[in-house]
């Protein structure tokens, strides 16, 4: 006599591709919580973070030549260009890192930023307004010394700007592709994947039904 063998209660009923499927995430309400945008977004905080390094270090190096430059004393430069260098190797470092596992989602990422391009442009273009209106309040004591304060000035502005595309700018925009950028790197990297479907196989809500997807 055959006896068939039950099936695992515990076993998924659905695959990961099918949470992973665009078209799920399409009809699906973009703040309706799941398992895999819990780990999209905390690793997109986590990324968003890093790249605020890799777009600062520069800033930073070109601060440090801005003001040797302009004072004549290569010390600014000779500090800061190396700590750009280093900012920026530690932010690719970080940056590949936490792209390439799951995040710990036990602890809450709280960001203060905006989450998307589009509002990191705005809150950087309202800034950029309220600094110039700064900025020009000093223009005419600045053209009234030469134009070397001038020139301090202006490139003082300039740093401003970049500093705040650097720090708000791109991590919004790392931010806002979170999870599309998430499915991309499930579907190239067999470590990520292999650790989503591990995942996959253990979790269950711990305050409900909730279900693994969608994306």
């Amino acid at each position: 006599m055959t006896h068939s063998i039950p099936f695992p209660a515990d076993t998924p009923v659905h695959s990961l591709d099918h949470w992973l499927s665009p078209e799920l995430a399409r009809v699906s309400p973009p703040d309706a919580p799941s398992r895999l945008r819990e780990l999209a977004d905390a690793q997109g905080t986590l990324a968003a973070g890093w790249s605020g390094a890799i777009a600062g270090g520069p800033v930073l190096a070109l601060a440090g030549a801005f003001t040797s430059v302009m004072s004549g004393n290569p010390a600014a430069a000779l500090v800061l260009v190396p700590l750009g260098a280093i900012l920026v190797l530690l932010g690719l470092f970080g940056w590949k890192r936490v792209r390439s596992v799951l995040p710990r989602t036990d602890k809450a990422l709280i960001t203060r930023g905006p989450g998307s391009a589009r509002g990191g442009i705005g809150m950087v273009s309202f800034l950029a307004v309220v600094l110039g209106g700064i900025i020009y309040l000093y223009l005419p004591s600045a053209m009234a010394k030469g134009a070397g304060e001038v020139t301090i000035l202006v490139g003082s502005y300039v740093l401003m700007l970049a500093l705040l595309v650097a720090c708000i700018i791109v991590p919004s925009a790392v931010l806002g592709r979170a999870r599309e950028s998430f499915r991309l790197r499930v579907q190239t990297s067999p470590r990520l994947r292999r650790a989503l479907e591990e995942d996959l196989a253990v979790w269950r809500d711990p305050y409900g039904n909730a279900a693994y997807g969608p994306l």
